[in-house]
C-alpha cells in the first residue's frame, strides 16, 4: 500500500502546525517544575533550621554537668571468655532433649 501525495503532505503539516503546542507545552512544564523546586528547597531550609533549633534544645546548658553522667551498665568486660564452647552446649542441649520433663 503506497501512501498518496496528499496524505503525506497532511501529515507534515499536522505535524508543522503543532509542533508549537508541544515546545509551549514544553516550556510551560519546565517553568512549573522549576517553581516546584524552588518551593521544595524552601521548604527544606525550613525544616532544617527546625531540626537544628530543636537540637540545640536538647543540648545540655552546662557541658560540666554532661560530663558526670552515669556510665551505661552493661555486660561486664571478659564475659564472653568465661562462657561454655559450642561442644559443651551442644551436648547440654542433646541430654535435655533426650530426657523430657514428667
Amino acid at each position: 500500500m503506497t501512501v498518496s501525495f496528499r496524505v503525506g503532505r497532511y501529515l507534515v503539516a499536522l505535524l508543522w502546525h503543532t509542533a508549537p503546542y508541544v515546545v509551549l507545552g514544553m516550556f510551560i512544564s519546565s517553568f512549573v517544575y522549576a517553581l516546584f523546586v524552588v518551593q521544595l528547597t524552601a521548604s527544606f531550609k525550613e525544616e532544617l533550621q527546625q531540626v537544628l533549633t530543636a537540637a540545640q534544645q536538647c543540648a545540655p546548658s552546662d557541658p560540666a554537668n554532661a560530663t558526670d553522667a552515669e556510665q551505661v551498665k552493661g555486660r561486664a568486660p571478659g564475659l564472653s571468655e568465661h562462657a561454655s564452647s559450642f561442644g559443651q552446649t551442644e551436648a547440654r542441649a542433646e541430654r535435655t532433649l533426650e530426657h523430657p520433663p514428667p
